[in-house]
């Protein structure tokens, strides 16, 4: 599923001991308490090696391991790709043929049968359906039901098995199980001082941030070496060799820059013998070139950016020094539509290459500012020192140019390029600094669609409006069809049913393995 996915049998056994840790100070704990903190526990500390898109399957995979009740085939219809997943939402002349569907198979007739086509209609129609799929109450066992539901919701209303499915794990291992919050100081107070703690990020999202405010909360000493350079691994050998003495922390950033060095690192943490507070982080992006040995032997941790356009214009915006917001005043509302067009250029990125973007494009932080960097030059070159420019003096068009470039600097799509060159059009335009101008609206191609721009000129201005900006934006604030979440949706199931099927395809080899070996 993932290079980074690397786990040490260590690594499970840690986790058995941590339950039965605690199962010794409750004797009286029921078996099937103890068998459900067992497997929390397990997808607690894996989640965070997860990315987001694949925790829910390996939620369903521990389902399906779990020693508890419930009719497991289903699970196996469930990945099978000889059923023909519809929503039937979307396309209700598919509706007559996805009910004949359903009906054919032994597991759901007895519930389909006795279907009214009220009920029916609510769960072809609602936009919750699974909160409403009929049928299956007289299932004594609650993990069938749910799991029934499940296989029903994927035959007719494919666009909400993921939601579903949440449902399903809730119902297996009780509310909360999908819920945790990563704790990065836990992490690091449970860990070895010979394990390093891997920071994890896909290209052009930097972690290392993390260890940097846990630093700074805890007071503790923490050398940083950045990778890249010549005399950097000296540099990172010498951090090393220092900490690991002195029992201090040392962060080491990069580090898929010098994937030689890392290749017997381990090695060397342990012939040191590390003092027991010493700790090694190292960030590095999701390359290949990781070698797998290091990553069994690490904590690693995934970090993904920010979703949405409120977070992802939070983290650009704030990452801008006050100084180069200073005269003249309107450069600060121009950083502000670039921040906001470089939101809507990876928020896309969700969505590709269905929609969106027609290839899952590298854009980065490195892009937003090297484009900082390029209205900077050009306001400052304006202004001449001046507190103040008009905004129609501003080289509108050479910026629309060049930050369509930057960003489409690795883009070989035509239509793509295109899309890049429109945004940048509705975005970086004089037109911004007039009273009620509704930026996302002009992204959107409706007038009706979001709110007027701040009024103000300071960056605390322009958070104010960035916070008022829902959690989680519609995709019509991207310039997407509203149905675009649906097809997300849809897509996002379709990839969890194939790579639940791969896994279990792997299991069941190893299986047949064992038992040749066994005979």
């Amino acid at each position: 599923m993932h290079h980074f996915y690397q786990f040490s049998l260590q690594y499970f056994i840690n986790i058995f001991g941590k339950v039965l840790a605690t199962v010794q100070r409750q004797p009286k704990a029921r078996v099937d308490a103890v068998l459900r903190d067992l497997f929390s526990t397990a997808f607690r500390e894996t989640s965070v090696s997860l990315l987001q898109k694949d925790r829910l399957t390996f939620a369903v995979l521990l389902a399906q391991a779990a020693p508890l009740p419930m009719d497991k085939t289903v699970i196996d219809l469930l990945i099978d790709e000889k059923l023909v997943v519809q929503d039937v939402s979307s396309s209700p002349d598919m509706k007559s043929r996805a009910i004949t569907a359903a009906s054919g198979l032994s597991t759901l007739r007895p519930a389909m049968s006795k279907i009214g086509d009220a009920d029916m209609h609510r769960f072809c129609t609602e936009e919750e359906a699974e909160a409403c799929t009929p049928g299956f109450d007289e299932e004594e066992n609650v993990n069938d039901q749910a799991l029934k539901r499940l296989l029903l919701v994927k035959l007719m209303r494919v666009d909400r098995l993921v939601p579903a499915t949440e449902r399903f794990v809730t119902t297996v291992f009780g509310a909360g199980f999908l819920d945790f919050n990563e704790d990065l100081g836990r992490i690091v107070r449970e860990t070895t001082s010979n394990a390093p703690i891997a920071l994890c990020a896909s290209p052009g999202f930097d972690a290392s941030y993390k260890v940097d405010q846990l630093v700074e909360r805890t007071k503790t000493a923490c050398a940083n070496v950045a990778m890249g350079s010549n005399e950097s691994i000296a540099s990172a050998d010498a951090a090393l060799a220092r900490a690991a003495a002195n029992g201090t922390w040392v962060l080491i950033k990069n580090v898929h820059l010098a994937p030689d060095w890392l290749q017997n690192l381990v090695k060397r943490i342990d012939s040191v013998k590390p003092h027991i507070d010493f700790r090694l982080f190292l960030s590095m992006e999701t390359s290949d070139k990781i070698p797998p040995s290091l990553l069994r032997a690490s904590r690693v941790l995934m970090y993904e950016q920010p979703a949405g356009i409120r977070a992802n214009m939070r983290d650009s915006l704030s990452s801008l020094p006050d100084r180069v917001l200073t005269q003249p005043v309107e450069k600060a509302r121009v950083h502000f539509l670039l921040s906001y067009m470089h939101a809507v250029i990876q928020e896309r990125l969700r969505y590709a290459p269905r929609l969106g973007w027609k290839k899952l494009w590298e854009f980065n932080d490195a892009d937003y500012d090297c484009c900082a960097f390029i209205l900077q030059w050009w306001i400052d070159n304006t202004g001449k020192g001046r507190s103040n420019v008009a905004p129609r003096s501003i080289p509108w068009k050479m910026l629309r140019v060049l930050v369509a470039e930057m960003y489409g600097g690795k883009v070989d799509d035509v239509g793509d390029m295109a899309e890049l060159e429109a945004l940048a059009a509705k975005t970086l335009t004089a037109e911004a600094f007039e009273d009620d101008f509704n930026l996302i609206g002009e992204v959107a191609g409706d007038s009706t669609v979001g709110m007027p721009l701040a009024v103000g000129t300071t960056k605390a201005d322009f958070l104010q409006w960035v916070n008022g900006l829902p959690e989680r934006e519609p995709p019509t604030y991207l310039g997407l069809p509203a149905n675009a979440e649906k097809l997300l949706l849809v897509a996002h199931a379709e990839g969890m049913l194939k790579n639940m099927k791969r896994v279990m395809e792997v299991l069941d080899e190893s299986e047949h393995v064992m038992a040749g070996v066994g005979e």
